[in-house]
């Protein structure tokens, strides 16, 4: 089984928004986790959150 690990996003929508376009192209990922720190630097936390919870 192969995991996409997600942490340190900090708030950053568009690097985000790459990655399910990422992940969803690779067939061997199975699961996707989030380790943590979705906001705190970044001018998006809300949007990020948003995208998360949809996926």
């Amino acid at each position: 089984m192969r995991y996409a690990l997600l942490s340190d996003i900090h708030g950053n929508l568009p690097a985000l928004e790459a990655v399910p376009a990422d992940i969803e192209g690779r067939e061997e990922v199975d699961a996707v986790y989030h380790l943590g720190d979705l906001g705190g630097y970044g001018p998006w936390p809300n949007d990020v959150v948003a995208l998360l919870k949809e996926r």
